[in-house]
């Protein structure tokens, strides 16, 4: 049993240290260590409802990855106060939203895609691997999470890694259609080398896309139409502001939630509805739901538990001790 625990230890030390890559040194307003209390308190909950915890993660999982958030600490929207993403509406029916989409997600996409998933995507894919989590519904649309392992993973608002088009619904690689915009925009691939070289490379957003100069005209920019019915426009396989969840997707999102005795919510604000109605929908059926996230969200009134820290703090230690106890 001593030879048990001492592989605990080490497997809770090796986590916290691999926990730490990438985390954000001072957060302002967090009091306090990560005690060992407050992870038992996580192992119990898992032990409590093993093989049938439901996961929901937003966009402050894939922050230590290097992709942004929205209303976290340094997110977009705090940052950047004036700060407009661009809308379904817009996106669908404006030939100029769409220059201007596809303009910043021409420079975004390719880091976007360098991410590697973080010690909380690994976490996770050891929590399902290990039979604590039956499956998990993130928010994010940058793949890190299945690239870490995770297999039960629906990708509540959709994917970045490919575009569908809006007249006949055929779809091609984000990657391919990539390399048509290059081939098309030699001048914006020219104004992109020459940001580099001078390191005044554009700031990330969270999906996919950059902030460029705002004097920047996109009016020269060119998308290539549906390679399949040669007339329609594409927009990325994702969820935008304004846009709704595909009934399958919602539909599924639901059944996971009935599936699950309870609920693990971490790395985001719940701001989006499609995200909030599904601890709405667990708490209606008596289910225990934690939340695990440094701010305010708008599921705390609903949670039975909410631990204000970061996923990054907990999840690899836990994943960790769970996994070593696991015969």
């Amino acid at each position: 049993k001593m030879k048990k625990q001492g592989k605990s230890k080490n497997a809770i030390q090796r986590a916290l240290k691999a926990g730490k890559k990438g985390a954000s040194k001072a957060r302002p307003g967090f009091e306090g260590k990560v005690t060992p209390a407050v992870l038992d308190t996580i192992i119990e909950f898992f032990q409590r409802h093993r093989g049938s915890v439901l996961g929901l993660t937003g966009a402050g999982v894939s922050v230590p990855s290097g992709i942004p958030d929205y209303r976290g600490t340094n997110g977009t929207y705090r940052v950047h106060g004036s700060y407009t993403p661009i809308l379904h509406h817009e996106l669908v029916s404006q030939h100029a939203s769409r220059q201007r989409y596809w303009a910043r997600s021409f420079f975004g996409i390719r880091p976007a895609f360098k991410a590697e998933p973080n010690p909380i995507h690994r976490a996770f894919a050891s929590l399902e691997s290990h039979n604590y989590l039956s499956g998990l519904i993130t928010q994010n649309v940058d793949g890190l999470h299945l690239q870490a392992g995770s297999c039960n993973v629906l990708e509540l608002h959709g994917t970045l890694k490919q575009v569908k088009c809006l007249s006949c619904g055929v779809k091609e690689s984000r990657d391919g259609f990539q390399q048509r915009l290059e081939e098309l925009n030699p001048e914006w691939v020219e104004f992109g080398q020459e940001m580099a070289q001078s390191g005044e490379e554009p700031k990330r957003r969270p999906d996919g896309d950059v902030d460029l100069p705002s004097n920047l005209q996109y009016g020269s920019f060119v998308y290539p139409k549906c390679h399949h019915c040669l007339t329609g426009d594409y927009m990325p396989t994702v969820v935008f502001f304004g846009g709704s969840v595909p009934d399958k997707v919602r539909e599924q999102s639901y059944r996971m939630v009935d599936d699950a005795s309870a609920m693990l919510v971490c790395g985001t604000s719940l701001s989006t509805f499609s995200a909030y109605r599904l601890v709405k929908r667990a708490r209606e059926q008596g289910k225990e739901v934690a939340i695990l996230n440094f701010g305010q969200t708008r599921g705390d009134g609903d949670a039975t538990m909410k631990l204000e820290t970061t996923a990054e703090d907990v999840l690899p230690p836990v994943a960790a001790q769970l996994a070593a106890e696991t015969p």
